[in-house]
């Protein structure tokens, strides 16, 4: 007999996947808490007979709840509170000019927008913060750093390209041990009061050692290093995105590099630069005996953050109360905007109730719960924006939050909402206009632009993806227990993570583990996170603000007892070695060994990437080993090109007492400690020419 097939049929996911035998040992399992005397295992005994017997029943309940249809499915899913994730709304930041020589302030909730396309709408995006636009431009980037044959002298690249404007971003800033780095940002005319600058890392400093900041402004007669220091310091790990306001001097003042920094000179290859800045300069120091880096993708001046979530300009009126308990008053626009602030990502929602004529308008409050007895509050679902009031009578006392008075009139005073999802990924230079204040007034006088390209917008979850991941949420209940608990919910605090570890406590054996820095005491939990930064970031770490945001988010899920850490990742460098023989007839045809090389060195450097390699390409896991098996497939020749010769991996270099393997021999496999995760290393590949 034939089984049935299932191709292009629907599968329903299994709610529960326990047999009769996992529901036996759960059981048997148990005694040793519940009944400690009860030693007998024998299938004679009535107390074993019972549990076979009971897990059998078990098995048959789970086999027909297994067996729901999908609609059903879907109806219990909304019947528990689980619905498809909402559309996300996309981020970037937004750079004004201004046009006059008077400063113009733009208050939080301005917004702009791409100009419209044939048949499509605009784009539209609203700031986050307040900022005043100052009439002047950040021009100009370089680079100081102490000369490698004399570090009492400073030589600077110039990395405008890279940092200011609307330059591709991402540059490496190394600092001895010992020494400093100065950037020196140049501005085409002076300002009074403060300069507000931004910032953004894609690399930051790990944990030790972690630079130290501080900054300065040019001044008459100093050279760059005796520029006076500016108010505030800080650390490399706290200043990314975050605005820092630096007061400029009074003796502010123009300097010319080629002719009045006799201490600073072009680095080798790099042009000199002669045209006169007035130049604010940030210091990274590095105190410790170990080489420091941090990847730097921009500075952002005259900038606030902007996401395409958009706040009502004016009150919204939902209906009137009938005075009956449970009302619900819908929202003309859902979902609504998640905020950053992880207690109260909702703040921005303000509903009231009005009595009289004219109304006099009361704000009732936002509460998770709806507890027993009077209370002016409501429950939100953000995703459907509906508002469900409560049901306490105040005649017969009982009914949990007040129902708003017969006749009372609700509105929406104030929502933001997530107005456009993967539409809103536009490229750099696309938002271009003006639109309205919160006032409704357009603010005059201002140039608009989006230095970088909005990212991290997505459209509404997939019902598929939603069916798949209602087990886990359904046995997860938003609490983090288990160390799949912590895994999971670390990817619900933020769409930005796309890898995610938890490493338990280490069984109490003499020290507690301590290798890659991580304390892996009892009582200690350490969930490891790392974002997605694109391919061009080899060694993704995530910003200061994600590992915050990730550990609120959990820190009101875990146990009482645990001691909370999250953590960036600890890379593991991988050296493949790969030797390719290129066949004769495909030399002689003109294949390039060099290309040949050049492919897999790519290929290599693909696999290893830590979230786009992989074997599947979706990413590499904390603590995954490393097979050549894997690298074979990924880098392989096509046949008629030639074929790979020898292949070995290795872990490259690092400390040796940081890990706990041995040193080993390059070889088929790399043994991977729980912790770390892979990266690739320079590969050594080499390619010849059959002489077959």
């Amino acid at each position: 007999m034939t089984s049935e097939s299932k191709r292009g049929r629907v599968q329903p996911p299994d709610l529960d996947d326990r047999t009769w035998q996992d529901l036996s040992a759960q059981m048997r399992a148990l005694r040793t808490s519940y009944a400690p005397q009860w030693t007998d295992d024998r299938p004679s005994d009535i107390g074993i007979t019972l549990i076979e017997l009971f897990a059998w029943l078990g098995e048959g309940l789970i086999y027909r709840l297994n067996q729901v249809p999908e609609k059903n499915y879907i109806a219990f899913l909304n019947l528990m509170g689980i619905t498809r994730d909402p559309a996300t709304p996309a981020a970037t930041h937004l750079s004004f000019g201004a046009k006059g020589p008077a400063s113009v302030h733009v208050p939080a909730g301005t917004q702009a927008h791409t100009l419209p396309e044939e048949g499509e709408a605009p784009v539209v995006f609203e700031t986050d913060e307040d900022v005043t636009v100052l009439p002047t431009s950040l021009t100009t980037a370089l680079l100081l750093t102490p000369d490698p044959d004399d570090d009492s002298r400073l030589v600077y690249d110039d990395v405008s390209a890279d940092l200011v404007g609307s330059g591709t971003g991402r540059r490496l800033i190394p600092v001895p041990p010992g020494l400093t780095t100065l950037l020196c940002l140049g501005f085409e005319q002076a300002v009074e009061g403060e300069i507000t600058l931004r910032p953004r890392l894609f690399r930051p400093a790990p944990d030790a050692p972690a630079g130290s900041t501080t900054w300065a402004a040019s001044v008459p007669d100093e050279q760059p290093g005796d520029w006076p220091e500016l108010g505030p310091a800080g650390t490399t790990n706290g200043m990314h995105d975050r605005p820092v306001a630096i007061p400029v001097p009074q003796s502010w003042a123009a300097q010319n590099p080629a002719e009045d920094w006799g201490d600073a000179s072009p680095a080798p290859g790099s042009a000199a630069f002669d045209q006169a800045r007035f130049w604010i300069g940030l210091r990274i120091g590095n105190p410790s005996e170990d080489p420091l880096e941090i990847g730097l993708t921009r500075v952002l001046f005259n900038a606030a953050p902007a996401h395409t979530a958009l706040t009502i300009r004016s009150p919204e009126m939902l209906g009137e109360s009938d005075g009956e308990p449970f009302q619900t008053f819908a929202l003309r626009h859902h979902p609504l905007y998640r905020g950053p602030d992880a207690k109260a990502p909702y703040a921005h929602v303000e509903i009231q109730v009005g009595q009289g004529t004219p109304p006099t308008w009361e704000t009732w409050q936002q509460t998770p719960e709806l507890l027993p007895g009077p209370g002016k509050v409501y429950r939100l679902n953000p995703v459907t924006g509906e508002i469900g009031f409560g049901s306490h009578d105040e005649r017969h006392s009982n009914g949990h939050g007040s129902i708003p008075p017969l006749g009372g009139l609700i509105r929406a005073r104030a929502y933001r909402h997530v107005a456009s999802g993967a539409a809103g990924n536009v490229s750099p230079a696309r938002i271009v206009v003006i639109g309205t204040a919160p006032d409704g007034t357009v603010p005059g006088g201002l140039d608009v632009t989006n230095p970088t390209a909005a990212n991290d917008g997505s459209d509404e979850e997939p019902i598929e993806d939603t069916l798949r991941r209602a087990p886990e949420q359904l046995k997860i209940r938003e609490r983090a227990v288990t160390a799949d608990d912590y895994v999971y919910l670390a990817r619900e605090a933020t769409s930005d993570v796309r890898i995610s570890a938890c490493l338990a406590p280490h069984p109490p054996r003499g020290t507690p583990w301590t290798f890659g820095g991580i304390d892996r005491a009892p009582g200690n939990v350490s969930v490891i996170v790392v974002p997605d930064q694109g391919v061009a970031v080899s060694r993704p770490e995530p910003p200061p603000e994600l590992i915050d945001t990730v550990r609120a988010y959990l820190d009101e899920r875990r146990d009482l007892t645990v001691r909370l850490f999250v953590l960036g990742p600890r890379y593991l460098p991988i050296v493949a070695k790969v030797s390719v023989v290129v066949w004769r007839e495909a030399a002689l045809a003109g294949v390039d060994t060099e290309e040949v090389k050049a492919e897999v060195v790519r290929k290599i450097t693909a696999f290893l990437h830590p979230t786009r390699g992989g074997p599947a390409g979706q990413g590499w896991e904390v603590g995954e080993h490393v097979f050549s098996s894997d690298l074979f497939r990924a880098v392989m020749p096509p046949d008629d090109v030639g074929y790979i010769e020898q292949i070995t991996v290795a872990a490259g270099p690092h400390d040796p007492d940081s890990r706990p393997f041995a040193p080993a021999a390059p070889g088929a496999s790399v043994q991977v400690a729980d912790y770390e995760l892979v990266c690739a290393d320079v590969p050594d590949v080499s390619v010849r020419q059959s002489t077959s």
